[in-house]
């Protein structure tokens, strides 16, 4: 066991002391420099993460070590989540919720990377994608539920240093990269813990300005994820490549002066229109989500300008007011 954290804590250092645990300081703002740390100490052949508001049931270790010693050429492992608020007590009913499950009609699945590489490629559709709406709803998402061997993570543990955030799409993406054989179950062996401080959850915390230099933050730390993940599977046009297009062209909505007039790597621009096609093509987008993107890079110079993400941003607020007074009773 080895614990990474930004802080010393004698309660908290007592308990890793008694029970013979590793602790590693780190600073970093990078959550993969954060992993990394971690991972150069760690001795198994198997990695797995738990984060600290979430928890393992009693079991998942050993299902964990059951699934890697039972498949020699299981590389990724993930189970299902159960949802808990933040006194522990399981929350069914938390909005934006996520919960990952298995597409096909098994609880437990093992499937070769190859074999959904082959069947993605004969139906035109990116690999990512053909996993995530086929194959596993939400098969990357929350990194305590993840499992992965060792040199899969360290393979690519130079763009790993570059990770801001989003270990967990990270993983999955880098076990596609490496290929072999991938292990589903709906097994709810994680108990995943929804609470204000959750990431999805900051941006919409505060007043009006706070919110949008936190979405701003957001989107930025999330546009460089996608970009990272994205150059990692190292395909023409991937899930995490289109989502990069999406996560940048939120920046022309977001009425901040300080961000200036936006730079291109922050907006969209009219060469975007081709991008937005080729991720329609390859099953990413939704023909609507292909032409609102289709809108915004067409409209990326005007809205470069504060003034005008300023002027759009009122627009923007004055509908949503008046949208939430036709649904009051």
């Amino acid at each position: 066991m080895i614990v990474v954290k930004n802080f010393d804590d004698p309660e908290s250092d007592s308990i890793i002391s008694r029970n013979g645990w590793r602790s590693v300081y780190s600073n970093e703002s990078y959550q993969g420099r954060f992993y990394l740390a971690g991972l150069e100490e760690a001795k198994g052949y198997v990695i797995t993460f738990l984060d600290d508001d979430d928890m393992y049931v009693n079991s998942r270790l050993a299902e964990v070590h059951k699934a890697f010693t039972t498949y020699k050429g299981l590389i990724y492992f993930h189970n299902s989540q159960t949802v808990i608020d933040k006194e522990g007590r399981e929350a069914p009913g938390v909005k934006q919720q996520r919960v990952s499950k298995n597409i096909i009609k098994a609880e437990d699945a093992v499937i070769s990377v190859e074999a959904l590489r082959e069947v993605s490629k004969r139906y035109k559709v990116d690999l990512v994608g053909f996993v995530l709406r086929f194959v596993r709803a939400h098969a990357d998402f929350n990194g305590s539920s993840m499992a992965v061997r060792r040199e899969v993570i360290e393979a690519v543990s130079g763009l790993l240093r570059e990770l801001p955030i989003g270990i967990d799409i990270f993983t999955f993406s880098s076990a596609l990269k490496a290929g072999g054989l991938l292990y589903f179950t709906d097994r709810r062996l994680t108990l995943y813990r929804a609470h204000s401080e959750n990431w999805s959850f900051t941006s919409a915390i505060g007043g009006r300005h706070e919110v949008y230099v936190r979405q701003a933050r957001a989107r930025l730390q999330l546009t460089l994820a996608n970009r990272i993940v994205g150059s990692l599977l190292g395909d023409d046009v991937n899930y995490y490549l289109c989502h990069e297009v999406v996560s940048r062209g939120g920046f022309q909505y977001l009425p901040l002066p300080e961000l200036g007039t936006l730079p291109q790597g922050l907006r969209l621009s009219p060469s975007h229109v081709g991008e937005a096609l080729r991720c329609y093509r390859a099953g990413t987008y939704s023909l609507a989500n292909a032409i609102f993107v289709m809108g915004q890079s067409l409209l990326g110079p005007l809205l470069a300008p504060p003034k005008a993400r300023q002027l759009l941003g009122e627009a923007l607020v004055r509908l949503r007011r008046l949208a939430r007074s036709w649904v009051s009773p």
